[in-house]
């Protein structure tokens, strides 16, 4: 048994965060006596890292919130690609329609990216969560073949993968890139993200939300974390690095593992009473992971079990508990 418990169900950022975050608030402090409505010295910066304009950019709690924002202003007939992050399923609770696409392929996530006639929104997780991806030039065909509806590319890890699509949002006014600083700057508490897209739909979806809808606290975590670029490309370089290897060692044990280019792995086991057999073993030792749809996806079964990397230490236990599982 080990000591004490290894969560790896949610792909949280496993280390606790840096110390220079916690100096770089005291200045965001002093201030929060006072409302910040779209705090324009976030905007500013992100302006700058990704040459956009300022007027493309909206700052929301988390990229949950956006995708909340687009369910209830465009979501009369939405489309998902699944398996897939959960959130999207929220287009049902705002009283619109969801079609779900089964994406699977074999061990691949391939999207259809033909024109969907009815479509008035279309979510695509690129990279997927939980497990796959999308070229980026099949993420524009998507685009280019439903101009009548609202394409929105969540790229909530997308600093995990060279797939971004966030410099040709100018160059379609309907489509939408979702960003945040939940994963790929180990910001998930500060529930800080981002819209971009053409003023026409921020216009739009900004009636949704509260008239100062962020944290200004969270949008100082963010803005000293954008200080400190290499600190967290060294960190994500090295959760890939941890998550290849974690991959192959699965595979060296015979378990059937789909590609994946965020923080976490998927096995397919053959039947759902192994997978849960499996999750329960890992329970049994203190481990916990996310089995099925979990809280965090929607179109999987129990043969699922997605298991989110850790650091190099808790990885190295895990390694060791999996390496004893009979099959």
């Amino acid at each position: 048994m080990t000591s004490e418990t290894i969560n790896l169900q949610y792909t949280t950022i496993k280390d606790p965060l840096p110390d220079f975050i916690y100096e770089g608030l005291r200045e965001y402090c002093k201030d929060t006596n006072r409302y910040h409505p779209q705090p324009p010295e976030l905007i500013e910066k992100l302006s700058k890292k990704h040459n956009l304009p300022k007027e493309m950019i909206f700052l929301t709690a988390g990229v949950d919130e956006a995708i909340q924002l687009f369910a209830l202003t465009f979501g009369q007939n939405a489309y998902v690609f699944t398996p897939t992050y959960v959130v999207y399923s929220d287009v049902t609770e705002f009283g619109g329609k969801l079609t779900r696409v089964n994406s699977v392929k074999g061990s691949e996530f391939i999207i259809s990216t033909d024109k969907i006639p009815n479509a008035t929104l279309i979510f695509l997780a690129n990279p997927n969560n939980p497990s796959g991806f999308t070229p980026k030039e099949k993420v524009l065909e998507l685009i280019r073949n439903n101009q009548e509806a609202v394409v929105v590319v969540d790229e909530a890890y997308a600093e995990f993968a060279n797939l971004s699509v966030i410099d040709q949002v100018e160059n379609y006014p309907n489509m939408v890139v979702l960003r945040s600083f939940s994963k790929s700057y180990a910001l998930a508490g500060a529930r800080i993200g981002f819209v971009v897209a053409a003023p026409e739909i921020i216009s739009k979806i900004k009636p949704k939300t509260q008239w100062c809808n962020v944290s200004y606290l969270s949008a100082g975590a963010a803005m000293v974390a954008l200080e400190h670029e290499d600190y967290f490309a060294n960190m994500r370089e090295a959760i890939n690095q941890e998550r290849e290897d974690f991959t192959a060692f699965l595979k060296s044990q015979g378990f059937a593992v789909f590609p994946s280019k965020i923080n976490a792995v998927l096995v397919k086991f053959n039947s759902e009473n192994e997978g849960t057999r499996f999750v329960k073993y890992l329970a049994e030792r203190s481990i916990v992971v996310s089995h099925g749809n979990g809280n965090s996806n929607i179109g999987l079964d129990e043969s699922y079990v997605r298991i989110a990397i850790g650091n190099k230490e808790q990885m190295g236990k895990v390694k060791e508990i999996i390496g004893k599982y009979k099959r």
